[in-house]
């Protein structure tokens, strides 16, 4: 599941089914590992609060809860995703390293910090950086 099939209504809130959200909780926690993020920046990432056991049970299988903060950080974080996998096809490394790594188009600091610092607004800076579709709005 891609971060275009994620649909809002009138009011632009996400509207996701129980089975959309745990394809998606799939899609970002393989993202995670991919991204070798630790769990503390996992749960903020996501924006939950509580124990980490809660990642392991999102890895097998339970859904991210139905907020609409964790529901848009998903999409973001999706969509960073896949703009990473098209700026690096080659290899995922190349996603995971450019994350950690100082960004001149960031205010010279690393995705990955904008992101675990600035919430949501992060997020989003990091995508429409890496996605010229993203950021008309």
């Amino acid at each position: 599941m891609t971060s275009a099939t994620i649909e809002t209504n009138e009011s632009g809130d996400l509207e996701i089914s129980y089975e959309q959200r745990v394809a998606l909780t799939e899609r970002v926690m393989e993202l995670f590992s991919d991204w070798s993020i630790g769990k503390k920046e996992q749960m903020k990432l996501l924006g939950v609060q509580g124990k980490e056991r809660m990642l392991t049970q999102l890895k097998y299988g339970t859904p991210v809860p139905d907020e609409q903060s964790v529901l848009q950080r998903v999409r973001h974080l999706i969509g960073i995703g896949d703009a990473l996998c098209h700026n690096f096809p080659r290899t995922q490394a190349g996603g995971a390293v450019w994350l950690r790594h100082t960004n001149k188009y960031l205010s010279k600091r690393p995705p990955l910090t904008i992101m675990l610092e600035d919430g949501i607004p992060g997020l989003k800076q990091v995508w429409v950086n890496l996605d010229c579709t993203q950021g008309w709005d």
